[in-house]
C-alpha cells in the first residue's frame, strides 16, 4: 500500500505549518488554511478537502498541500483515482528532499509504464512551471527587489535611507532603513544563490543595482522545461 498512515500524516503536517524555505516563512493566513484543510479532511468532507490543497495550499508551494494533493489522486479521496497525476504531485513535493515524500514518489513512479511515465514526467513539467520551488524563488526575488525600488524610486541604489521602517510583517518592530533594506539584500542574495544551484547559470555579481532578472527567467525556463 501506497499510502501514508494517518500518524506520518500528523508529523509531517506538523512539520510543513513550522518550517520556512529560504527566509519565506508560513504565515498566519497559510496555516488558518492548513488547518482547515486538515479539519475537513478529518470528517472525510474530501472534496472540499481537495479543493483546498488544490488551489490554496499547492499554488503557494506549500509542500505537505501538494503531497495531499498527490495522495488524494492515489486514493480517489475527493477526486477521480489517477496514478499518473498522483505520480506528478508527488513529485513536485519531493523536491526539496524531504525523505518521506521522495520514498512515495519514487514508489508510486515506479509502478508507471514506459507511457504513463512519459505523461507523468510531461504533467510534473507543467506543475513545476506554475508551482515549483524556483517560481517560488524567482517570485519572492522580484517582490523584494520592487521594496528596494520603493526605497530610491525607479533607480535602484546602494545607498540607504536613514529613516525608520515599520516592517508590517513584524508589528511592534520598527527598524532602521540600512537594517531593513540590508536584510532584502541579503535575502535576494541568498535566493540568487539557491537559483544558481540548480539551474546552468553563473550569477557572478549579486548587486542588486546591476541583476538581469530577463536573463535568469531565460535560464529558468529553459530548465523547467526538461527533468532533470
Amino acid at each position: 500500500m501506497l499510502a501514508v498512515t494517518a500518524c506520518l500524516f500528523a508529523s509531517l503536517a506538523a512539520a510543513q505549518s513550522t518550517s520556512s524555505f529560504l527566509d519565506m516563512p508560513v504565515d498566519a493566513k497559510t496555516l488558518r488554511v492548513f488547518s482547515q484543510a486538515e479539519e475537513v479532511y478529518e470528517r472525510t468532507d474530501y472534496d472540499r478537502a481537495f479543493f483546498i490543497y488544490r488551489n490554496e495550499l499547492a499554488p503557494i508551494g506549500d509542500k505537505y498541500g501538494q503531497y495531499m494533493v498527490g495522495f488524494m489522486y492515489l486514493t480517489g479521496k475527493g477526486v477521480e483515482e489517477d496514478r499518473i497525476k498522483a505520480s506528478s504531485w508527488y513529485r513536485l513535493a519531493a523536491e526539496r528532499g524531504t525523505k518521506e515524500y521522495v520514498r512515495v514518489a519514487e514508489q508510486v513512479v515506479a509502478t508507471l509504464d514506459s507511457t504513463q511515465l512519459a505523461d507523468s514526467d510531461r504533467l510534473f513539467i507543467e506543475l513545476r512551471k506554475k508551482f515549483g520551488d524556483l517560481v517560488l524563488v524567482r517570485n519572492a526575488i522580484r517582490k523584494d527587489m520592487e521594496l528596494l525600488r520603493r526605497r530610491t524610486g525607479s533607480r535602484l541604489s546602494k545607498t540607504t535611507s536613514p529613516t525608520t521602517i515599520v516592517d508590517v510583517s513584524r508589528p511592534g518592530e520598527t527598524r532602521s532603513g540600512a537594517d531593513y533594506y540590508g536584510e532584502i539584500e541579503r535575502r535576494i542574495e541568498a535566493r540568487l544563490e539557491y537559483i544558481a544551484s540548480r539551474v546552468d547559470i553563473d550569477i557572478v555579481d549579486f548587486d542588486t543595482a546591476k541583476l538581469d532578472l530577463e536573463t535568469i527567467d531565460e535560464h529558468l525556463a529553459a530548465h523547467l522545461s526538461q527533468i532533470d
